[in-house]
């Protein structure tokens, strides 16, 4: 047996070494084993790399086997053995990959290591919250891309395995979560992550490669019954966040991972916070004891544990004398506009108005306008404008199925038993039927997209994807269609069938999302 194995092994080497030598046993050297089609790239989170190289010997195609590696650092993990490489990026930033290529004829081998970089995929467009047939949430998204626009749907299933539980509330971003990464043990800070938000979930999820980072539980130091209660409203500023189940506030501060415990008190917020600015107080109504409060930040020296109430004081000047507690009325809308009612600080400050109704009044309605000049201490009443508007006036506006404030100019858009109509605050007139919808209505906003822009060649493409806009969404069937309505100073309201949007399900909130930085100025304009 040994003398069989030692021919046997004569005989390979001969004929490898033979496979060396020409007629006149010149030693010639093999040529390299060159590997083809396999370069440096980008990708988009969410889509798969996808190469498939070549090899050659002396300008000749030859056959080969492959192994394909990703690496961590300098360990290397081995991803696929096909011919040719299919493979879903799992991670953000950049990836390092790299081919071994084996000659099937010969085993010479070759290495060829490469980087990919991932883009992500959610850089600008819109996110549609919207409730599926069996009532819980999930998103589809339109996506500005090179080649034309993206649209993607149930993204939030695609990442979760299933629907978000509830109805939808909301759906914002932030630029500063901190979140506590449980492989490595460490915080890592500044992650950008869109916060969808559903009557009992609430979640993070990182927009550089649609993970879901933390929800529920993981962002909660003390969670609230969702059994018994559902969140109702939901805003985030830069420096904190709010959000309201069953009427109780939780706040999550600059630098922590979770929401607070409840704010302590006896009290019952209406499901409206109106904000003005990046980091001001939230301003909020207290249906329990018919005020006015904020929510404020929390410093590094300091814990917000209760509503600021405002102060039932005045400044000299003010002639309009409304205090903002023990108001005996029940809030039917609060919205946000740009626009200062507040004579001494015209420039810098928004306004809040509130559509409100007397306890012990039926016929007439109460609409106040809130100077946000007032929200950073809650000194004085913030109470600037009033004005009763007798309901036989507008019966359709005391009952509108739907309210939104015009963000840059005093009109309040209604939609009741899908009629679309307005009221202009300045000129105290009702504009009626301008637009009249079939089907279902689900949703309605006025956007002043006035933040997605870029007019610096240093920081990347020009453009400009500013607008003015209302959007309307109808539910027919199993379907939805979202009409856009395009605003000018001369023409007003104009509906453009070009950007008419469709998707399976019932919209419920609407957000032009962009890595832009200053979304993240703006982002109040959706409170």
């Amino acid at each position: 047996m040994k003398y069989i194995y030692y021919l046997m092994t004569v005989l390979v080497v001969g004929l490898l070494f033979s496979a060396c030598y020409d007629k006149e046993n010149t030693i010639r050297r093999l040529p390299d084993l060159v590997i083809g089609n396999v370069a440096s790239g980008s990708v988009k989170t969410g889509e798969p790399i996808e190469i498939t190289p070549t090899c050659t010997m002396g300008g000749e195609e030859v056959e080969c086997t492959y192994n394909w590696y990703r690496y961590h650092g300098s360990l290397a993990e081995l991803i696929s053995e096909e011919a040719s490489l299919e493979w879903r990026v799992d991670t953000i930033g950049s990836v390092t990959l790299q081919v071994e290529a084996t000659h099937v004829e010969t085993g010479i081998q070759s290495l060829l290591s490469f980087t990919y970089t991932i883009v992500p995929r959610i850089d600008r467009g819109w996110l549609i919250l919207k409730e599926t047939s069996d009532g819980n949430t999930d998103m589809d998204v339109s996506l500005v891309q090179a080649n034309g626009t993206e649209f993607a749907t149930d993204v939030l299933s695609l990442a979760l395995g299933q629907p978000m539980r509830g109805r939808p509330v909301s759906v914002l971003s932030t630029d500063n979560y901190m979140w506590y990464n449980p492989e490595t043990g460490s915080a890592e800070n500044y992650q950008v992550c869109l916060t969808p938000v559903s009557e009992k979930e609430i979640l993070m999820y990182r927009v550089a490669d649609e993970k879901v980072l933390v929800r529920n539980e993981d962002l909660f130091f003390e969670v609230p019954d969702f059994a018994s209660g559902s969140i109702e409203a939901y805003m985030k500023l830069s420096n904190n966040a709010s959000l309201i189940h069953d009427g109780r506030a939780h706040l999550m501060q600059q630098g922590t991972a979770a929401f607070m415990p409840a704010l302590l008190g006896n009290y019952h917020l209406a499901p409206y916070q109106v904000c003005y600015g990046y980091s001001n107080p939230m301003l909020v109504y207290d249906e329990l004891n018919s005020s006015f409060g904020l929510l404020q930040s929390s410093s590094n020296m300091s814990t917000v544990m209760e509503i600021k109430y405002f102060d039932n004081a005045y400044r000299d000047l003010d002639e309009l004398r409304i205090s903002p507690s023990g108001m005996n009325a029940d809030l039917i809308y609060m919205g946000q506009t740009d626009g200062s009612i507040d004579p001494e600080h015209l420039t810098n400050y928004g306004t809040a108005y509130a559509l409100m109704q007397k306890k012990d009044d039926r016929d007439n309605l109460l609409l106040y306008g809130l100077t946000s000049y007032e929200w950073y201490t809650g000194a004085y009443s913030p109470i600037r404008f009033a004005r009763t508007i007798p309901v036989s006036r507008c019966e359709a506006f005391a009952t509108a199925d739907f309210y939104t404030m015009h963000q840059t100019r005093n009109q309040i858009y209604f939609i009741k038993d899908n009629q679309l109509s307005y009221y202009d605050i300045d000129d105290d007139t009702f504009v009626m039927n301008i637009h009249m919808f079939e089907g279902e209505v689900t949703y309605c906003k006025y956007i002043a997209n006035n933040y997605d822009y870029n007019e610096s060649s240093w920081s990347g493409p020009l453009y400009d994807s500013r607008f003015d806009r209302l959007l309307v969404a109808t539910s027919s069937g199993t379907g939805y269609t979202i009409h856009s309505f395009n605003w000018s100073v001369n023409g007003g309201l104009t509906l453009v069938p070009d950007l008419e949007m469709r998707g399976e399900g019932k919209v419920r909130f609407m957000l032009w999302y962009t890595s832009n930085w200053r979304l993240f100025n703006n982002i109040y304009r959706y409170s």
